[in-house]
């Protein structure tokens, strides 16, 4: 087992107060960015093609192109996360909010298949009402409740808030990283069980390569030089229904609990408001994020919304050369 035993240094470990006493993370789109972009979903609608054969070729960008090379860096090799502020989101029709948002995305990496019924673009929005406690098979997304501290499957999650709540619903960020280092210095005996497989449920979809309705690996990957954390404490815990399921020990529980509590600890988790035109780019691998739960507007056209984007770096897939292949099983018609 190649495990990190030394607190992990660089720039993705990073703590709250560092955060607030550093607001480079925020990154306001200049007038001529913005037109960059105007231009650019012209250019992409004028070619008849739908939204998801998009290429980055169809979406042509001057400068912007080069800054957003420069945040796959930062994502990458800096602090793992980023907020672009500034797109006029309330001045585009759906069609075109959704394209700026693929277009942009289409420059940082490739889509990824973010659920069973093969979407490449998400849509995050309180439509069911299902209570997650008592349906183990439903999502956070689709819900106004607060999420838990967790991971996507894909280097990259993106977000563009198209519209905020009537109240409630801020973004938590907190370093993975840091976290690690948490428990090095509080908890160190627990630090094996993040290197050790557990089973992790896919809340009832399929895993496209075994068609099982879970996938085994473990929390942490320590390749020698990077970390990544792969956290879902929902979805490990709910994978305990399924027959054969190595049971969870004390020691599991402990470490659950104790990565949550320092996710939410003052010193670690950074909250961000999000205004429309928002988006935040996030590098799963070194970083968690969750929200507070909100209250939405009564009226169907002001609730919150959220579209989102799943990406892997270009050329390859960190994500699966961490934790094994993740991929979900797409259902298309007979």
């Amino acid at each position: 087992m190649n495990m990190l035993t030394t607190a992990y240094t660089g720039p993705s470990a990073w703590t709250r107060s560092q955060m607030e006493a550093d607001p480079s993370w925020r990154y306001q789109l200049s007038r001529d960015e913005v037109d960059q972009v105007r231009r650019a979903v012209d250019a992409a609608m004028a070619t008849g093609k739908p939204l998801e054969c998009i290429t980055a070729d169809d979406f042509p960008l001057g400068s912007l192109h080069e800054r957003i090379r420069r945040l796959a860096v930062e994502l990458e090799e800096g602090r793992g996360f980023e907020l672009w502020r500034g797109l006029p989101v309330d001045e585009w029709s759906i069609d075109e909010r959704g394209m700026a948002y693929w277009g942009l995305g289409r420059h940082l990496g490739d889509p990824v298949v973010q659920n069973a019924r093969g979407e490449l673009f998400g849509h995050v929005q309180d439509t069911t009402g299902t209570d997650p406690e008592t349906n183990a098979n439903s999502r956070f997304y689709h819900t106004n409740r607060a999420a838990p501290f967790h991971v996507d499957g894909a280097d990259i999650v993106g977000l563009m808030c198209v519209r905020t709540a009537q109240a409630g619903g801020a973004s938590l960020v907190v370093s993975s990283t840091s976290i690690y280092n948490a428990l090095l210095r509080d908890e160190p005996e627990l630090l094996p069980l993040l290197y050790q497989p557990l089973w992790f449920d896919h809340r009832g979809e399929r895993n496209a390569v075994t068609g099982n309705p879970y996938w085994v690996t473990s929390i942490c990957g320590w390749s020698g030089r990077k970390l990544s954390m792969m956290y879902l404490r929902n979805f490990i815990e709910s994978a305990q229904r399924y027959e054969g399921a190595p049971p969870l020990t004390p020691g599991h529980h402990r470490l659950l609990a104790a990565i949550d509590r320092h996710a939410e600890s003052s010193e670690l988790c950074l909250s961000m408001d999000f205004r429309p035109g928002d988006i935040q780019w996030l590098n799963n691998h070194v970083t968690l994020h969750s929200r507070t739960g909100f209250t939405d507007f009564p009226e169907p056209d002001r609730k919150r919304w959220l579209m989102r984007l799943w990406l892997n770096q270009f050329e390859r897939d960190r994500f699966t050369d961490t934790y094994g292949f993740y991929g979900i099983a797409v259902d298309t018609p007979q």
